[in-house]
Protein backbone atom coordinates (compact mmCIF):
# COMPACT_ATOMS: atom_id res chain seq x y z
CA UNK A 1 0.00 0.00 0.00
CA UNK A 2 2.80 2.41 1.02
CA UNK A 3 4.42 2.21 -1.88
CA UNK A 4 1.69 3.97 -4.13
CA UNK A 5 1.19 6.55 -1.93
CA UNK A 6 3.40 9.25 -3.30
CA UNK A 7 3.24 7.94 -7.44
CA UNK A 8 2.00 10.96 -8.97
CA UNK A 9 -1.34 10.14 -10.68
CA UNK A 10 -1.74 11.16 -14.69
CA UNK A 11 -3.46 14.41 -14.09
CA UNK A 12 -0.22 15.39 -12.04
CA UNK A 13 1.79 14.78 -14.81
CA UNK A 14 0.30 16.04 -17.21
CA UNK A 15 0.39 19.28 -15.09
CA UNK A 16 3.80 19.20 -14.37
CA UNK A 17 4.61 18.34 -18.12
CA UNK A 18 2.90 21.04 -19.70
CA UNK A 19 4.51 23.79 -17.11
CA UNK A 20 7.37 21.99 -17.76
CA UNK A 21 6.49 22.82 -21.20
CA UNK A 22 5.20 26.30 -20.87
CA UNK A 23 8.30 27.81 -19.13
CA UNK A 24 10.45 26.14 -21.88
CA UNK A 25 8.49 27.62 -25.05
CA UNK A 26 8.80 30.45 -23.58
CA UNK A 27 12.92 30.15 -23.60
CA UNK A 28 12.59 29.40 -26.75
CA UNK A 29 10.50 32.24 -28.00
CA UNK A 30 12.25 34.79 -26.15
CA UNK A 31 15.52 33.43 -28.20
CA UNK A 32 13.31 33.46 -31.45
CA UNK A 33 12.07 36.70 -31.20
CA UNK A 34 15.69 37.85 -30.51
CA UNK A 35 16.97 36.94 -33.56
CA UNK A 36 20.40 36.84 -32.03
CA UNK A 37 22.91 33.77 -33.51
CA UNK A 38 24.82 33.94 -29.81
CA UNK A 39 21.52 33.49 -28.40
CA UNK A 40 20.67 30.84 -30.49
CA UNK A 41 24.32 29.21 -30.00
CA UNK A 42 23.99 29.88 -25.92
CA UNK A 43 20.50 27.91 -25.81
CA UNK A 44 21.54 25.16 -27.79
CA UNK A 45 25.25 24.88 -25.88
CA UNK A 46 23.76 24.95 -23.32
CA UNK A 47 21.07 22.00 -24.06
CA UNK A 48 24.35 19.89 -25.81
CA UNK A 49 26.24 20.27 -22.98
CA UNK A 50 23.41 19.60 -20.49
CA UNK A 51 22.59 16.53 -22.89
CA UNK A 52 25.91 14.94 -22.99
CA UNK A 53 26.80 15.12 -19.06
CA UNK A 54 22.95 13.32 -18.73
CA UNK A 55 24.44 10.81 -21.26
CA UNK A 56 27.82 10.19 -19.36
CA UNK A 57 25.59 9.97 -16.05
CA UNK A 58 23.53 7.36 -17.39
CA UNK A 59 26.62 4.71 -17.72
CA UNK A 60 27.83 6.02 -14.42
CA UNK A 61 27.51 2.32 -12.59
CA UNK A 62 28.77 0.78 -16.02
CA UNK A 63 32.79 0.17 -17.02
CA UNK A 64 34.47 2.10 -19.86
CA UNK A 65 34.40 5.51 -18.47
CA UNK A 66 37.49 5.85 -20.00
CA UNK A 67 36.08 5.52 -23.72
CA UNK A 68 32.88 7.64 -23.01
CA UNK A 69 35.23 10.54 -21.54
CA UNK A 70 36.85 10.62 -24.76
CA UNK A 71 34.00 10.32 -27.31
CA UNK A 72 32.32 13.26 -24.98
CA UNK A 73 34.87 15.64 -25.01
CA UNK A 74 35.70 15.63 -28.74
CA UNK A 75 32.13 15.34 -29.70
CA UNK A 76 31.83 18.35 -27.89
CA UNK A 77 34.51 20.18 -29.20
CA UNK A 78 33.46 19.37 -32.55
CA UNK A 79 29.58 20.67 -31.81
CA UNK A 80 30.67 23.67 -30.08
CA UNK A 81 33.58 24.75 -32.61
CA UNK A 82 31.24 24.14 -35.48
CA UNK A 83 28.43 26.46 -33.85
CA UNK A 84 30.99 29.04 -33.42
CA UNK A 85 32.24 28.61 -36.45
CA UNK A 86 28.89 28.94 -38.44
CA UNK A 87 28.25 31.73 -36.16
CA UNK A 88 30.62 33.84 -37.38
CA UNK A 89 30.12 32.89 -40.86
CA UNK A 90 33.75 31.25 -41.70
CA UNK A 91 32.70 27.68 -42.10
CA UNK A 92 30.36 26.26 -44.87
CA UNK A 93 27.43 24.64 -43.61
CA UNK A 94 27.92 21.73 -45.96
CA UNK A 95 31.83 20.88 -44.50
CA UNK A 96 31.74 18.03 -42.24
CA UNK A 97 35.08 17.58 -42.17
CA UNK A 98 35.04 18.38 -38.41
CA UNK A 99 32.61 15.55 -38.02
CA UNK A 100 35.39 13.29 -39.61
CA UNK A 101 38.14 13.69 -38.17
CA UNK A 102 36.45 13.52 -34.61
CA UNK A 103 35.41 10.49 -35.72
CA UNK A 104 38.39 9.11 -36.57
CA UNK A 105 40.28 10.59 -33.45
CA UNK A 106 37.30 8.75 -31.00
CA UNK A 107 37.79 5.56 -32.96
CA UNK A 108 41.99 5.56 -32.54
CA UNK A 109 41.78 7.04 -28.68
CA UNK A 110 39.03 4.87 -27.52
CA UNK A 111 41.68 1.58 -28.64
CA UNK A 112 44.75 3.55 -27.18
CA UNK A 113 42.76 3.59 -23.66
CA UNK A 114 41.99 -0.28 -23.96
CA UNK A 115 45.57 -1.06 -24.34
CA UNK A 116 46.14 -1.60 -20.62
CA UNK A 117 42.90 -3.18 -19.31
CA UNK A 118 42.75 -6.92 -19.89
CA UNK A 119 40.49 -8.71 -22.16
CA UNK A 120 36.95 -9.90 -20.90
CA UNK A 121 34.88 -11.10 -23.55
CA UNK A 122 33.58 -8.38 -25.36
CA UNK A 123 33.92 -5.71 -22.72
CA UNK A 124 36.81 -3.64 -24.42
CA UNK A 125 34.34 -3.34 -27.62
CA UNK A 126 31.89 -2.74 -25.61
CA UNK A 127 33.74 0.40 -24.81
CA UNK A 128 35.10 1.69 -27.68
CA UNK A 129 31.34 1.42 -29.27
CA UNK A 130 29.87 3.59 -25.77
CA UNK A 131 32.78 5.92 -26.43
CA UNK A 132 31.58 6.24 -30.71
CA UNK A 133 28.01 6.49 -29.06
CA UNK A 134 29.14 8.92 -27.05
CA UNK A 135 30.25 11.14 -29.86
CA UNK A 136 27.37 10.61 -31.88
CA UNK A 137 24.55 10.32 -29.99
CA UNK A 138 23.99 14.16 -28.10
CA UNK A 139 27.07 16.37 -29.97
CA UNK A 140 27.03 15.45 -33.46
CA UNK A 141 22.85 14.39 -33.80
CA UNK A 142 21.76 17.29 -32.07
CA UNK A 143 24.57 19.75 -31.97
CA UNK A 144 25.91 20.00 -35.19
CA UNK A 145 22.59 19.51 -36.81
CA UNK A 146 20.98 22.10 -35.01
CA UNK A 147 23.73 24.22 -35.67
CA UNK A 148 23.41 23.86 -39.40
CA UNK A 149 19.89 24.38 -39.80
CA UNK A 150 19.83 27.49 -37.80
CA UNK A 151 22.60 28.86 -39.57
CA UNK A 152 21.67 27.32 -43.16
CA UNK A 153 22.12 29.65 -45.44
CA UNK A 154 19.44 28.96 -47.76
CA UNK A 155 16.70 29.03 -44.76
CA UNK A 156 14.50 31.35 -46.25
CA UNK A 157 15.31 34.04 -43.23
CA UNK A 158 17.84 37.25 -43.37
CA UNK A 159 19.88 38.70 -40.29
CA UNK A 160 22.25 36.49 -37.87
CA UNK A 161 20.08 33.47 -38.18
CA UNK A 162 18.44 32.96 -41.42
CA UNK A 163 17.64 28.92 -40.46
CA UNK A 164 15.53 30.36 -37.47
CA UNK A 165 11.97 29.47 -38.79
CA UNK A 166 13.36 26.28 -40.06
CA UNK A 167 14.43 25.42 -36.81
CA UNK A 168 11.10 26.35 -35.37
CA UNK A 169 9.70 23.87 -37.92
CA UNK A 170 11.80 20.73 -37.22
CA UNK A 171 10.98 21.32 -33.63
CA UNK A 172 7.85 22.26 -33.84
CA UNK A 173 6.90 19.47 -35.66
CA UNK A 174 8.91 17.28 -33.32
CA UNK A 175 7.43 18.15 -29.97
CA UNK A 176 3.86 18.21 -31.02
CA UNK A 177 4.78 14.96 -32.08
CA UNK A 178 5.63 13.84 -28.45
CA UNK A 179 2.54 16.01 -27.07
CA UNK A 180 0.34 13.93 -29.95
CA UNK A 181 1.45 10.80 -28.54
CA UNK A 182 0.81 11.16 -24.96
CA UNK A 183 -2.69 12.78 -25.73
CA UNK A 184 -3.94 10.89 -28.09
CA UNK A 185 -2.75 7.90 -25.80
CA UNK A 186 -4.04 9.13 -22.58
CA UNK A 187 -7.47 9.70 -24.02
CA UNK A 188 -7.84 6.74 -26.75
CA UNK A 189 -4.74 4.54 -26.02
CA UNK A 190 -5.54 0.95 -25.74
CA UNK A 191 -3.54 -1.14 -27.65
CA UNK A 192 0.83 -1.81 -26.92
CA UNK A 193 3.03 -0.35 -29.23
CA UNK A 194 6.15 -1.17 -27.74
CA UNK A 195 5.51 -2.54 -23.95
CA UNK A 196 9.37 -4.15 -23.83
CA UNK A 197 10.79 -0.45 -24.39
CA UNK A 198 8.04 2.10 -23.18
CA UNK A 199 4.75 0.49 -21.57
CA UNK A 200 2.63 3.43 -21.88
CA UNK A 201 3.23 4.19 -26.14
CA UNK A 202 0.30 3.05 -27.51
CA UNK A 203 -0.12 2.50 -31.37
CA UNK A 204 -3.41 5.06 -31.01
CA UNK A 205 -0.60 7.34 -29.82
CA UNK A 206 1.44 6.86 -32.47
CA UNK A 207 -1.01 8.15 -34.79
CA UNK A 208 -1.87 10.73 -33.08
CA UNK A 209 1.59 11.81 -33.05
CA UNK A 210 1.81 11.29 -36.60
CA UNK A 211 -1.16 14.06 -36.87
CA UNK A 212 0.02 16.39 -34.30
CA UNK A 213 3.10 16.35 -36.38
CA UNK A 214 1.22 17.48 -39.32
CA UNK A 215 -0.95 20.38 -37.54
CA UNK A 216 2.37 21.41 -36.38
CA UNK A 217 4.42 21.90 -39.36
CA UNK A 218 1.52 23.18 -41.37
CA UNK A 219 0.67 26.16 -38.93
CA UNK A 220 4.20 27.18 -38.70
CA UNK A 221 4.99 26.80 -42.86
CA UNK A 222 1.57 28.27 -42.69
CA UNK A 223 2.26 31.67 -40.03
CA UNK A 224 5.81 31.73 -41.79
CA UNK A 225 4.74 33.94 -44.00
CA UNK A 226 6.98 33.86 -47.26
CA UNK A 227 10.29 32.40 -45.17
CA UNK A 228 9.10 29.17 -45.51
CA UNK A 229 7.97 29.31 -48.98
CA UNK A 230 10.64 27.60 -50.67
CA UNK A 231 9.52 24.74 -49.38
CA UNK A 232 6.69 23.50 -51.60
CA UNK A 233 3.74 22.07 -49.94
CA UNK A 234 4.29 18.69 -51.00
CA UNK A 235 7.77 18.85 -49.38
CA UNK A 236 6.12 19.86 -45.86
CA UNK A 237 3.68 17.14 -46.01
CA UNK A 238 6.81 14.31 -46.62
CA UNK A 239 8.68 16.27 -44.31
CA UNK A 240 6.37 16.58 -41.01
CA UNK A 241 5.66 12.74 -42.16
CA UNK A 242 9.34 11.86 -41.42
CA UNK A 243 9.84 13.98 -38.69
CA UNK A 244 6.91 12.43 -36.75
CA UNK A 245 8.22 9.07 -37.74
CA UNK A 246 11.76 9.46 -37.08
CA UNK A 247 10.41 12.11 -33.37
CA UNK A 248 8.91 8.63 -32.21
CA UNK A 249 12.11 6.32 -33.07
CA UNK A 250 14.64 8.99 -30.75
CA UNK A 251 12.19 8.66 -28.32
CA UNK A 252 12.12 4.91 -28.56
CA UNK A 253 15.90 5.03 -29.14
CA UNK A 254 16.71 7.40 -25.39
CA UNK A 255 13.90 4.49 -23.76
CA UNK A 256 16.06 1.22 -25.24
CA UNK A 257 19.33 3.34 -23.14
CA UNK A 258 17.25 4.02 -19.60
CA UNK A 259 15.75 0.59 -19.81
CA UNK A 260 19.52 -0.72 -20.49
CA UNK A 261 21.15 1.13 -18.49
CA UNK A 262 18.60 0.74 -15.31
CA UNK A 263 17.51 4.76 -15.58
CA UNK A 264 14.03 5.82 -15.24
CA UNK A 265 14.52 9.24 -16.73
CA UNK A 266 18.01 10.66 -17.91
CA UNK A 267 17.67 13.83 -15.46
CA UNK A 268 14.72 15.62 -13.17
CA UNK A 269 15.46 19.27 -14.29
CA UNK A 270 12.28 19.61 -15.76
CA UNK A 271 9.64 17.76 -14.05
CA UNK A 272 7.12 15.98 -15.48
CA UNK A 273 9.82 16.02 -18.75
CA UNK A 274 12.64 14.13 -17.05
CA UNK A 275 15.81 15.64 -17.92
CA UNK A 276 17.27 17.69 -21.07
CA UNK A 277 17.95 14.31 -22.34
CA UNK A 278 14.56 13.11 -22.60
CA UNK A 279 13.84 16.68 -24.35
CA UNK A 280 15.53 16.42 -27.07
CA UNK A 281 15.65 12.81 -27.95
CA UNK A 282 13.74 13.27 -30.49
CA UNK A 283 15.26 16.24 -32.04
CA UNK A 284 18.52 14.05 -31.98
CA UNK A 285 16.78 12.20 -34.78
CA UNK A 286 14.56 15.32 -36.47
CA UNK A 287 17.54 17.84 -36.60
CA UNK A 288 19.80 15.51 -38.94
CA UNK A 289 16.51 14.27 -41.32
CA UNK A 290 15.40 17.43 -41.75
CA UNK A 291 18.79 18.60 -42.87
CA UNK A 292 19.27 15.76 -45.27
CA UNK A 293 15.90 15.58 -46.52
CA UNK A 294 16.23 18.97 -47.67
CA UNK A 295 19.69 18.23 -49.05
CA UNK A 296 18.43 15.22 -51.08
CA UNK A 297 15.82 17.04 -52.45
CA UNK A 298 17.68 20.04 -53.49
CA UNK A 299 15.29 22.30 -51.70
CA UNK A 300 18.99 23.57 -50.40
CA UNK A 301 22.53 23.33 -51.92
Amino acid sequence: MQEGVNKPNRAEVFRARLTSTIILWTLVTGVFVSQNAWAFFGLVSFLTLAGAWEFRSLFSKFPGDGCRTVGLLVGLIVALSTGAFLVMGSQGHDNYFSELAGLITVTVFCFFVRFKQSIEGRQSVDAVGDGLLAFVYVPILFGCFVYRLIFLPDGGGEGEVPGAWLLLFMIAAAKFTDMGAYITGSLIGKNKMAPHLSPAKTWEGFFGALGFAQLAAWGVWGFSGDILSWIPPLHVGVLALLIGLVAVAGDLAESILKRSLEAKDSGSLMPGIGGVLDLIDSLCFAAPVTYFYLLRTDLIS
